[in-house]
């Protein structure tokens, strides 16, 4: 697949986590781009956020899924399936260690229809402490 432009794309992240009997649902509706390099797919988008402004990358391949943060919120996580892999997460508070389990990854992108959808399912663990069961679903679509 060749370079292309990246597209103007609205974007929902629904991010669910659940610890024991407690389940939180965390909504990100933001406008951003997506484009593809070579065989790797890239969303960006910005959010305001209590802490200030952040900028997200989300690197997809057909091996692994990276989200990278930066702004008020510093974080890098990637994402293997059936892998525990490393990750940090900082703001002006602290620096935190994390490492994500993943037991799923499932992306589609309809070139034609310009939609797609990410699918994540894992462990969270910050600071060697389980943090919750964690699903993101983030889908887009071009405007």
């Amino acid at each position: 697949m060749e370079e292309r432009n990246g597209i103007p794309v609205r974007l929902r992240q629904v991010t669910v986590i659940r610890e024991r009997a407690r389940q939180e649902t965390v909504v990100l509706e933001a406008d951003g781009v997506y484009y593809i390099k070579g065989e790797t797919g890239y969303l960006q988008f910005e959010e305001e956020n209590e802490l200030g402004r952040v900028k997200t990358t989300v690197r997809i391949s057909t091996e692994e899924v990276a989200v990278i943060r930066s702004g008020a919120v510093e974080m890098r996580q990637t994402f293997r399936r059936r892998q525990e892999t490393p990750g940090h997460y900082g703001t002006v508070f602290g620096r935190w260690a994390m490492a994500a389990k993943t037991d799923a990854i499932e992306f589609h992108y309809d070139d034609k229809r310009k939609r797609g959808r990410l699918f994540l399912s894992y462990e969270l663990f910050l600071q060697n402490e389980r943090s919750g069961r964690h699903t993101l679903t983030l889908t887009f679509k071009g405007v």
